[in-house]
């Protein structure tokens, strides 16, 4: 069963991937087996939450680039497939006990060579009809001996079988007339006309009805180097199965639609509908197969799975949002436009963080989370209330801080601290990541405006690079077309922001009645960009 993805906004923070990896945790928990639930991440992360994870012991979530449906979440990942020496025989008993309407042909290597399927088959039978002939598509004496299910009398299993199939239905006199050498001689229990056979140097003798040849017949044959094969069909069955002893690959569609597992669904819908054979092969990078689609795959297809914690908005989400299925909702920002199909349990809360309602889910679901969970959410909850000095800092923050720090062992200020100090190592930073490593961007009706925000302990060495970040700003603005871009950078010990802004900045210098000076101007006591900047900004526009 597919996963079910757990994952916060496009530029991650510590809130982002905490929460995440938090949630899908008591998931799992409560989940017993029934659904798999995994964190995700959309973008690189930040110093603050590397050192997070490494002091807690947990890994990073994986990397995931969209939520639209991929092939290899569609396809069937084991299925049933021929081998290149696999027979006609072979390959339609195992359609017909699989009930399956095509199957794909691998080499030893288990690259995809192409496809079989019952339209083949049928065509196969058609040919059954006319003389049998074996000329076009020789074969190996084990594969006629076994589509026959016949004893190998006389001749080298491995040797290989070319010529036409007669049946020897006449007088003996006349049947020579027939015969050529080189051919294959379908005959009961007569034993000069197996003699009559013999001596026209055929390469195969095939006595129907299980009746074993005789002792002078078979040293005949052996002289003359021509294989003897009994089988227990008659001889109408037996000229029946004969030419289903070929390879499959003597059928086999090589012209087969193929596609990488990554590929989205969307782009091969099309042509697999209109596809004659109604199958796409899935190979990797060496041409191995990896699975199947067929049509029925598509109509049945599902969207992506998901929860998103720390965000609703679809700007800040992932690509393809639109597309999934939103299970869950879990934020503490105001409710941005996604829409879902049906209804779903949505915790949007005025808390400072989102892994206080995380941990509000886990006190719901009666389950205590264990010391690294623990952690993670104390080190969100620090991180977004910047140590609970932010505005936006709730009584249940604190309580949370405060039993999260006696599960994880660690006073929360001093935990908090030493996780600040590895996020102000902003020096060997360039102006770009600096101004996107925690940027979101709201849609107003007038346009889109980013507001960004970094956490430094004194902001004297940040604003030294003042004009390096206001032209970072402005290029990032122009390259998306927003009509306003904000920069806070909140000194945590003075506990307020100096705030830069490019574009529209009047909206800016209306919403905090102030006059920008070059670009930028300081906001004492502002450390909220979702409490004390966003609003204001979005009265003006």
């Amino acid at each position: 069963m597919d996963p079910i993805y757990i994952f916060g906004h496009q530029n991650p923070d510590t809130d982002t991937i905490c929460s995440a990896i938090a949630y899908a945790h008591l998931k799992n928990q409560c989940s017993e087996g029934r659904e798999r639930y995994v964190a995700a991440r959309l973008g690189e992360l930040n110093g603050e939450t590397r050192f997070v994870l490494e002091t807690v012991g947990v890994a990073s979530p994986e990397f995931l680039p969209h939520v639209y449906v991929r092939v290899q979440d569609v396809m069937t990942r084991r299925p049933i497939v021929g081998h290149s020496s696999d027979t006609i025989h072979e390959i339609g008993a195992r359609i017909r006990q699989r009930q399956v309407h095509a199957i794909p042909i691998v080499d030893d290597s288990g690259r995809a060579l192409g496809v079989v399927t019952e339209s083949h088959l049928a065509r196969s039978y058609l040919r059954e009809l006319q003389m049998q002939n074996l000329h076009g598509a020789g074969t190996l004496l084990s594969n006629v001996a076994e589509t026959l299910q016949a004893s190998v009398i006389t001749g080298d299993p491995t040797s290989q079988i070319r010529g036409r199939v007669l049946i020897g239905a006449m007088s003996p006199e006349s049947m020579v007339e027939y015969i050529a050498p080189g051919d294959l001689v379908i005959l009961g229990n007569r034993e000069h006309a197996q003699r009559e056979a013999l001596s026209r140097d055929i390469c195969c003798l095939i006595i129907t009805g299980g009746f074993m040849p005789s002792q002078p017949v078979q040293q005949m044959a052996q002289e003359r180097s021509t294989a003897v094969l009994v089988t227990p069909h008659d001889t109408f069955a037996t000229a029946r199965l004969i030419n289903l002893s070929v390879p499959a690959l003597t059928l086999m569609e090589r012209d087969v639609l193929t596609s990488r597992p990554e590929t989205l669904t969307q782009e091969i819908i099309q042509d697999l509908l209109e596809s004659r054979l109604g199958i796409l092969l899935v190979v990797n990078s060496g041409g191995q197969l990896a699975g199947v689609v067929t049509k029925s795959d598509i109509v049945r297809r599902r969207p992506r799975r998901v929860i998103l914690v720390d965000h609703s908005e679809e700007s800040q989400s992932a690509e393809g949002i639109d597309e999934a299925e939103i299970l869950e909702i879990l934020d503490h920002h105001r409710l941005g436009g996604l829409e879902t199909s049906g209804p779903i349990l949505a915790m949007i809360a005025p808390v400072g963080c989102t892994a206080t309602l995380v941990l509000r889910r886990y006190r719901e679901m009666n389950v205590d989370p264990p010391q690294a969970m623990a952690g993670l959410m104390l080190a969100a909850i620090l991180s977004d209330t910047i140590l609970l000095k932010s505005p936006t800092t709730t009584d249940e923050d604190r309580a949370a801080v405060a039993y999260l720090a006696r599960l994880w062992g660690e006073d929360a200020m001093t935990f908090g601290v030493r996780m600040y100090n590895a996020k102000f190592d902003v020096a060997s930073q360039s102006p770009q990541e600096i101004i996107t490593a925690d940027v979101k961007t709201f849609n107003f009706t007038e346009g889109d405006v980013a507001v960004a925000q970094v956490e430094v302990g004194d902001k004297t060495a940040m604003l030294q690079r003042k004009e390096e970040l206001l032209q970072a700003m402005r290029d990032y603005s122009n390259a998306r077309s927003l009509i306003l871009m904000v920069l806070l950078v909140t000194d945590i010990q003075r506990e307020g922001s100096e705030l830069l802004a490019v574009g529209r900045t009047r909206a800016v210098e209306r919403a905090f009645d102030r006059k920008l000076q070059d670009g930028s101007l300081y906001l004492p006591g502002v450390l909220s960009r979702k409490k004390q900047v966003i609003p204001l900004i979005a009265e003006r526009l």
